[in-house]
């Protein structure tokens, strides 16, 4: 085998180069596909700058960093029973090269997702030790009845029944991603149409894509939002009752938006239409409510078609290109199962983001946070149309979007304030918490992870 010190210097070299790689591939690929690098031929060497440096200086010496902290600590602790101390600190203190990396944006993105990981792990190792205490408990329960029944010399049969423990433990497992994916939802849909400053860009024009709004009115869905979001605030703050929130009977929502809200918002609206109420107007001008229901089924269905047509695409050929050489009818059949399915999810996902609040329009007979909230929580339950080994994945791929979208409307407010480098703080905890499970318990991370995590870090 390797030396300490050849281990650490092979890993930096080596991680450097396939992440250098990694990064300029990742950066003019989609250019080279399109065509743009034959318009602009600087592409190729932009891409391969300084950004892919600072990145791949980053990983290499963020692996070598706890190559060597991990061994340092074992020579200094060789007798010490178990090893998570050395895990844990070797993978602190590996995380704080996070500073290495330049951009600010990606930090924060790496740190987020490694921290909602090393929740996801930390909770499958909190249950499996639950597990554990449990089934002791079950096996002195089982051993004390079976002495009793020897005792009393009668026959019979020994029953030992599930506790409340056990039955909050399967409940906990089977909706804990329902749970997670409601919850973010509805942070997410919030602020998606009443604070969209919160919501990091990228993902908030994704969202946006994914409503078809930006399809239908080009450049005029941004003050189209904007004044539903300013109606919003001043509908909000009048008394219940229908007569406040809604458009007048034998008035086309055209006119009443020229007349009371915008002159030129009001251009958007086909000129027969009528909404029965304001903020349904302003949120689908081309229809009413239940035409806009079907509306939203067809469109989301081809856009989610689009989308996941493609990405399935790509992950069939990367990941299974010997099977489907293999058997290409089963890899096919998957392949349209999972992408069927996958649509169906986003379309439910979005259909429950439109509706849900023209429904409760009519109940509350009110405008209020609440319709904006709730809407989340019943878009989240769509999950359940996933595959249940994908719906802990949706949940946990928009959680790090809803935590960055919760601080930063905690910022807005000033319940709460960023600590210089605290990106990195955090990073340096959430890699000691992952590193501490990988090199003691492996057994909780996600079989696809812990494939990820001994190709990076192999064996120590």
């Amino acid at each position: 085998g390797k030396t300490c010190k050849q281990n650490v210097t092979r890993g930096f070299f080596k991680t450097w180069v396939i992440a250098y790689v990694v990064k300029y591939l990742i950066g003019v690929l989609p250019s080279v596909l399109t065509g743009k690098v034959l318009k602009d031929p600087g592409i190729l060497k932009k891409g391969g700058g300084s950004d892919s440096v600072s990145f791949a200086f980053f990983l290499s010496s963020f692996l070598s960093t706890y190559k060597a902290v991990l061994c340092t600590m074992r020579f200094y602790r060789p007798t010490h029973k178990g090893d998570r101390l050395n895990a844990f600190v070797a993978g602190s203190v590996a995380g704080t090269t996070l500073f290495l990396d330049n951009n600010k944006g990606r930090r924060t993105a790496i740190t987020l997702y490694l921290f909602t990981r090393s929740l996801q792990f930390g909770s499958s190792y909190a249950m499996k030790k639950w597990a554990e205490r449990r089934d002791a408990k079950r096996t002195i329960d089982h051993q004390a009845q079976r002495e009793a029944v020897d005792l009393s010399g009668r026959k019979q049969e020994l029953v030992t029944k599930n506790g409340w423990d056990d039955i909050l433990a399967k409940v906990m497992s089977a909706s804990g991603a329902t749970v997670v994916m409601s919850l973010t939802a509805s942070v997410i849909l919030y602020s998606c149409v009443l604070e969209p400053t919160a919501m990091p860009v990228s993902y908030w024009k994704f969202i946006m894509t994914q409503s078809g709004l930006p399809q239908k009115f080009g450049p005029m869905y941004v003050p189209l939002l904007d004044i539903f979001r300013s109606q919003f605030h001043l509908l909000r703050e009048l008394p219940r009752g229908v007569e406040n929130i809604n458009i007048p009977a034998g008035v086309s929502s055209r006119d009443f938006v020229a007349e009371n809200i915008s002159p030129n918002i009001a251009t958007l609206f086909p000129s027969h239409v009528h909404h029965d109420f304001q903020l349904c107007a302003l949120l689908h001008p081309l229809t009413p409510c239940t035409g806009h229901a079907l509306d939203v089924i067809t469109g989301e269905f081809g856009r989610a078609a689009k989308m996941y047509g493609t990405l399935n695409f790509i992950v069939t050929l990367v990941f299974q290109h010997k099977r489907l050489l293999n058997n290409p009818k089963e890899v096919a059949y998957r392949y349209v199962q999972s992408t069927l399915r996958s649509c169906l999810f986003l379309t439910v996902y979005v259909l429950g983001a439109f509706s849900t609040p023209c429904v409760l329009r009519r109940i509350l007979r009110k405008e209020s946070l609440f319709i904006y909230l709730f809407n989340g929580i019943l878009s989240g339950l769509s999950v359940l149309i996933e595959a249940p080994g994908r719906q802990m994945e949706l949940a946990l791929y928009c959680l790090p979007r809803a935590l960055e979208t919760v601080w930063n409307m905690m910022l807005k407010r000033g319940m709460v304030r960023n600590i210089r480098n605290g990106d990195v703080m955090l990073f340096s905890a959430s890699m000691g918490v992952l590193m501490t499970l990988y090199q003691n318990d492996p057994s909780v991370i996600n079989k696809h992870y812990l494939t990820v995590l001994t190709r990076v870090f192999g064996r120590n």
